[in-house]
């Protein structure tokens, strides 16, 4: 898991990272009018954008199939990431997870149960 810790208070950044050799550019926008961050990547010709940053264990748990990582998002008290200063005070903090952590995240946090019979 790598926290990325250079997102700071500015209302529009973009981050490159590299998973497995693949780059992936992240773009992070606060949006004021919706008391929010959006953030949007770029990876494999594919280009996703304006999605909510939510406190989540991983936020691209739909794409898990397709995509070799994953973004986790954690603030103090579990509440989401609102204001533009929650990066910069520590507040709220963006990880990016390898393919082997989401296959964690899923066994762990989204594991199927089935009903005693």
């Amino acid at each position: 898991m790598f926290r990325i810790n250079s997102l700071a208070n500015e209302p529009k950044q973009s981050i490159v990272m590299f998973v497995d050799n693949s780059r992936i550019v992240f773009t992070f926008n606060y949006k004021p009018n919706q008391l929010g961050w959006f953030f949007g990547f770029e990876y494999d010709g594919q280009s996703y954008q304006n999605i909510r940053l939510t406190t989540s264990y991983n936020i691209l748990r739909a794409y898990r199939n397709w995509l070799p990582f994953g973004i986790a998002c954690q603030t103090l008290d579990g509440l989401e990431p609102m204001d533009i200063d929650d990066f910069s005070s520590g507040y709220a903090n963006v990880y990016l997870l390898t393919k082997e952590e989401v296959n964690t995240v899923e066994s762990t946090f989204y594991v199927k149960t089935t009903p005693n019979l």
